[in-house]
């Protein structure tokens, strides 16, 4: 336990170290594969715990997933997420590909599933350090993303990866309009006119 909190603490101080020794590893696929579901229900039962104990009011319009439904969303998101990741990365002269993202990917999933659980223990007790917790987190994931795709891709630039990350979302957001719309808004619960 005390190592992975090395880890983590390393992957928080200098993210390009980190992912340089995750990269290192020759990762056997099930090991992949089953470190990605952990991320995946470890995200899940965070996102659980903070719909128990913080349930959204009726009035706001967001989705109100059933754990089963939110793994579901976050399983095939992810992976599609790092699908556009390993291709857009390609497509301007990276040299990632999906096992180096699905890797990295998932140590940040697994981090971001930590500071979520931690995040949720302080809103417990301080409600608005927990809040800037919350922007501090994101934002702190977001720059390790960065530095994760740049080392998978080999780039030399952190810009680089920042149009490898936009690149992906984009994509990933137009193909899930297109599922929308395919399956139709009624069909999901949602107005018609959206």
């Amino acid at each position: 336990m005390n190592g992975l909190a090395a880890f983590a603490l390393l992957t928080l101080k200098a993210p390009k170290d980190a992912a340089q020794q995750i990269l290192a590893q020759d990762w056997p696929r099930e090991a992949l594969w089953t470190a990605y579901l952990l991320s995946v229900v470890l995200n899940t039962c965070v996102y659980t715990v903070q719909q128990i104990l913080f349930p959204l009011p009726p009035e706001i319009l967001l989705p109100n997933f059933t754990p089963g439904a939110y793994f579901a969303v976050v399983f095939v998101l992810q992976l599609g997420f790092i699908a556009m990741l390993a291709t857009t990365g390609r497509w301007l002269g990276g040299q990632g590909n999906l096992a180096s993202l699905l890797a990295l990917v998932t140590w940040l999933q697994l981090l971001q599933a930590g500071l979520n659980g931690a995040i949720v223990a302080v809103f417990l007790v301080l409600p608005p350090l927990a809040s800037l917790l919350n922007i501090a987190a994101n934002v702190v994931v977001f720059f390790i993303l960065l530095h994760f795709v740049n080392a998978a891709h080999r780039f030399g630039s952190v810009w680089r990866s920042l149009g490898v990350v936009l690149m992906a979302s984009v994509i990933l957001v137009f193909a899930l309009l297109f599922l929308v719309g395919l399956i139709g808004p009624a069909n999901l619960g949602l107005p018609e006119n959206v």
